[in-house]
C-alpha cells in the first residue's frame, strides 16, 4: 500500500526542515574552519572536505518531492537523483578515510604531516568513486524499465524498476565500507585496551613482586630483592637566611637515599621463546619511555575518539535507510511510513552532527580555581623537568652503579630501576601538588592572568587617560613623540645660526655693492682720461700732417748728423 498524501506532505516538510538545519550546520563548519586556525586539525580537515559533499546532499534533500511532481524526466528530478547517488555514499567513504588515519596513526606511526599528504588522495577517492555510477546513470535507458533516475517515494533517485541497483551500487558498497571501518575500530580498540592494561600493570607493580607477566615467563635467575630507605643526616645547603618550605620539602623528597640489596639464588637458565622475549622487551622499553608513549597514545586516542563519534553518527544514519530499502525490496508493493520517516530524517539531519570539535580549542578565560595559561605553563615546565630527571636516571646509568647484579640478575635489577623511577615520579608529583595547594598558586596565578589581561586591554584602548596614552601609539609615532623635544631644540639652534649667517651675508652684500659702485666710478673716470688721450693723439697726428713737421724734423736730423761728421 502506497503512502497517503498527508503522509507524503509530513515527510516532505520534515525533510526540508532537517535539511535546512543541516545546511546551516554545514555552513558553520566551513566558516569556523576558514576563519580560525585552531580548528585546522587532521580530523577537522577531513570533516571540512566532507562538508562540501554534505552541502550538495542537503541541496538534493531540500528539493524533496518537487522533482517527482515535475515529472521523472524533468531536469530537476534527474539532477536530484544525480546529487543523491553521488554525495550520499561519500559520507561513508569519508568516515572510512578517518578510520584509515586512525589505523595509520596507531599501527604505522604516521604523524600529522604524513596524514596531510594523504588528503588529496582521500578527496579523489571519496568523491571520484561515487561519481562514476552517478554520471553513467544519465545514459542508461531501456524500453521496459525506462531511465534509471526516477521516482523513489521520498525523492527522485534510482527508480523502483531499477531497485536492484540501490543494493548493488549504493547500500552494498556503503555497508562493505562500514564493515571495514568497524574492523579497523575493533582492531584499534583491542590494541588500545591491551596497551593500557600492560601500562597499568607496569605502573602498579609492587616492590615485592615481579613485573606483570612474570608468572608466565621464566627468568634466568631466581632472585630476592628489597629496597630500604636510609634515614641519614644530610649536609644543609646554603639556601639563605630565610628557610624556604619549598626547598626543604623538595630536598627531603629528592635527597633521601635508597640502599638496594639484591640476593641471587640458584641459577636456572631455560631459554626464552621469541614471543616471551619480545613481550618482555616491549614491556621494558615501554617503561623506559613512559612520558613519550603516554603523549603519543593520548594524541592518537584523542583523534580516535572523534573519528569513532563520527562513525557512530554514520551508523545511526544508514541503519534506518538500509532497513527501509530492504523492506521495499522484499515487499515492493508496500510502503512503511515509519521506516520512510526515519530514513528521511536521518539522511537529512545526520550532517548536523558534523560540527568541528577540535581536540585542542583555544583555552577559555581563567576561572578562580581552574588552571589558567600560567598554571598550565608551570605544569608543563614541571612535567618536562621531571621527564628529563627520569631520563637522566636511565637503566644504563643505574646498572653501571651495580655491575654485579646487572650481570647476574639483569631482569631483577631492571625491575628495581623501574620501581625506583616510579616512586621518584610519584613523590615529585605529590610534592608539587602540595606546594601548589599550600601556596594557593592556582588562584594567585589566575589572578595574575586577570590583571595582565586588564592591563593589556587598557594598554590597547588607552582606558583611564584623558589624552592619548603614549604607549597606545604605534612604534613609529612613539619614536617620533620621544624624538620631538630634541628635534625642536635642534631646529631652534639651526634657525639661530641661519639668521646669524643671513645677517653676515647681508652686510657682506652691502660691502660688495659699495665696492662695485666705487669700481664703476673709477672705470668712468678712466674712460674719460682715455678719451682725452685719444683726442690729443689724433690732434697731434693731424697737426703734424698739416704742417709737414715730420719732414722738416727729418731734414734737420740729417743736417745735424752731417755737421757732426765735419
Amino acid at each position: 500500500m502506497a503512502l497517503s498524501e498527508s503522509q507524503l506532505r509530513a515527510i516532505s516538510a520534515t525533510e526540508r526542515v532537517c535539511s535546512a538545519i543541516s545546511l546551516i550546520g554545514t555552513f558553520i563548519i566551513v566558516i569556523s574552519f576558514i576563519s580560525s586556525s585552531s580548528f585546522r586539525k587532521p580530523i577537522n580537515r577531513l570533516v571540512f572536505y566532507a562538508s562540501w559533499g554534505n552541502m550538495m546532499a542537503n541541496v538534493a534533500t531540500l528539493m524533496s518531492q518537487s522533482g517527482v511532481r515535475l515529472g521523472t524526466t524533468s531536469i530537476l528530478c534527474q539532477f536530484q537523483g544525480f546529487l543523491i547517488q553521488w554525495f550520499m555514499p561519500a559520507d561513508a567513504l569519508w568516515t572510512f578515510a578517518m578510520a584509515c588515519n586512525v589505523y595509520l596513526t596507531f599501527f604505522h606511526k604516521y604523524d600529522s604531516k604524513q596524514l596531510e599528504r594523504l588528503e588529496s588522495r582521500y578527496v579523489l577517492a571519496c568523491y571520484g568513486l561515487p561519481f562514476t555510477p552517478a554520471f553513467v546513470y544519465f545514459f542508461i535507458e531501456t524500453e521496459t524499465r525506462g531511465k534509471i533516475y526516477g521516482a523513489a517515494t521520498l525523492w527522485c533517485w534510482v527508480s523502483n524498476s531499477w531497485d536492484f541497483l540501490r543494493i548493488g551500487l549504493f547500500y552494498g558498497p556503503v555497508w562493505m565500507i562500514m564493515c571495514l571501518t568497524i574492523f579497523i575500530y575493533v582492531r584499534t580498540g583491542s590494541v588500545i585496551y591491551n596497551k593500557r592494561q600492560l601500562l597499568n600493570r607496569a605502573g602498579n607493580t609492587d616492590t615485592t613482586n615481579m613485573p606483570a607477566g612474570s608468572t608466565s615467563i621464566q627468568f634466568s635467575k631466581v632472585t630476592e630483592f628489597s629496597i630500604t630507605r636510609e634515614v641519614v643526616q644530610t649536609m644543609p645547603l646554603p639556601i639563605g637566611e630565610d628557610d624556604d618550605p619549598i626547598s626543604t620539602k623538595s630536598l627531603h623528597a629528592f635527597y633521601c637515599p635508597y640502599s638496594v640489596t639484591i640476593q641471587a639464588g640458584n641459577e636456572h637458565e631455560p631459554r626464552e621463546s621469541p614471543a616471551e622475549e619480545s613481550l618482555r622487551d616491549d614491556h621494558i622499553s615501554g617503561n623506559r619511555r613512559p612520558a613519550t608513549m603516554t603523549e603519543t597514545n593520548s594524541a592518537a586516542w584523542a583523534y580516535s575518539k572523534y573519528a569513532i563519534l563520527f562513525f557512530i553518527a554514520l551508523l545511526i544514519t544508514w541503519v534506518p535507510s538500509t532497513a527501509n530499502r530492504v523492506y521495499s525490496l522484499v515487499l515492493p508493493n508496500k510502503s512503511n511510513f515509519a521506516l520512510n520517516f526515519m530514513a528521511e530524517n536521518t539522511n537529512s539531519a545526520h550532517r548536523i552532527n558534523r560540527a568541528p570539535a577540535s581536540p585542542s580549542p583555544p583555552p577559555p578565560a581563567p576561572v578562580a580555581f581552574t588552571p589558567g595559561p600560567r598554571v598550565a605553563k608551570l605544569q608543563e615546565i614541571f612535567d618536562k623537568a621531571l621527564a628529563r630527571t627520569l631520563r637522566a636516571n636511565s637503566y644504563a646509568n643505574f646498572s653501571s652503579c651495580f655491575p654485579t647484579p646487572a650481570k647476574q640478575v639483569p631482569a631483577s635489577l631492571e625491575s628495581v630501576w623501574r620501581q625506583l623511577n616510579a616512586k621518584l615520579e610519584e613523590s615529585a608529583k605529590a610534592e608539587f601538588e602540595d606546594i601548589l595547594t599550600e601556596r594557593d598558586a592556582i588562584r594567585q596565578l589566575n589572578e595574575l592572568d586577570r590583571l595582565v589581561g586588564e592591563a593589556r586591554y587598557r594598554k590597547d584602548h588607552g582606558v583611564g587617560h584623558e589624552s592619548v596614552a603614549p604607549h597606545t601609539l604605534p612604534p613609529d609615532e612613539l619614536f617620533r613623540a620621544h624624538l620631538l623635544p630634541f628635534m625642536q631644540e635642534t631646529r631652534l639652534t639651526l634657525k639661530t645660526k641661519i639668521e646669524s649667517v643671513q645677517n653676515e651675508n647681508s652686510k657682506l652684500a652691502q660691502r660688495v655693492q659699495a665696492q662695485r659702485e666705487n669700481i664703476q666710478n673709477l672705470l668712468s673716470s678712466l674712460e674719460s682720461v682715455v678719451a682725452d688721450l685719444e683726442g690729443a693723439a689724433a690732434a697731434a697726428t693731424q697737426f703734424s700732417c698739416d704742417n709737414n713737421l715730420r719732414q722738416e724734423a727729418a731734414k734737420m736730423d740729417v743736417e745735424v748728423r752731417a755737421q757732426s761728421e765735419i
